[in-house]
């Protein structure tokens, strides 16, 4: 897939939440993937074109159909975001429709949002702190968490690629950002 230069990372406005460009914070990264449920999706990770390359191929058999890059643990990352309006997450797409999670330390649940990417365009994607929804482990609504995402509890960052979008696909992420109020 032939792709234009990731989009440029913060202005003076924005904080860095977490820095792809950088090759040591890629290696940190880890795939899941359906085949932990018996599906037979793939994915991969590697540094590559100034950022994170998440890609690999969506399987529908065995009920499968999902895919995710997931960011270390990290504390800072809800210290940097605190009073963040919107997340940005600037990124080379593929057309297709991914999903931010965002988790919180010692809690079941996270918050997501999904981003529907521009093919071979590098561009940064606002995702507003209100349109998160509250999730549980298998992304399922989830009633006893706090409806609304408070930033400053971050932890860790997810990719997700899921929603029955069978086949390729690949995104270059350089960074995700808060973007104060």
């Amino acid at each position: 897939m032939t792709t234009s230069a990731p989009a440029t990372v913060a202005d003076a406005s924005e904080v860095v939440l977490v820095d792809l460009r950088d090759a040591d914070e890629v290696a940190r990264w880890t795939t899941v993937n359906d085949p932990v449920m018996g599906g037979k999706s793939t994915s991969r990770i590697a540094y590559a074109e100034g950022g994170l390359v998440f890609s690999g191929t969506i399987s529908l058999e065995n009920n499968g159909g999902f895919a995710s890059a997931r960011g270390p643990q990290n504390p800072e990352i809800g210290r940097r975001a605190t009073g963040a309006d919107s997340l940005r997450v600037s990124a080379v797409g593929d057309g297709k429709t991914y999903l931010l999670k965002v988790g919180e330390a010692g809690q079941s649940w996270s918050y997501v949002q999904r981003f529907a990417t521009e093919p071979g365009v590098g561009r940064s994607y606002s995702l507003p702190v209100a349109g998160f929804e509250p999730v549980g482990q298998r992304l399922d609504p989830e009633p006893n968490a706090p409806a609304t995402l408070d930033p400053s509890t971050i932890n860790q960052v997810s990719l997700y690629i899921l929603d029955k979008q069978q086949g390729p696909f690949e995104i270059t992420v350089s960074a995700i950002d808060a973007v104060p109020a």
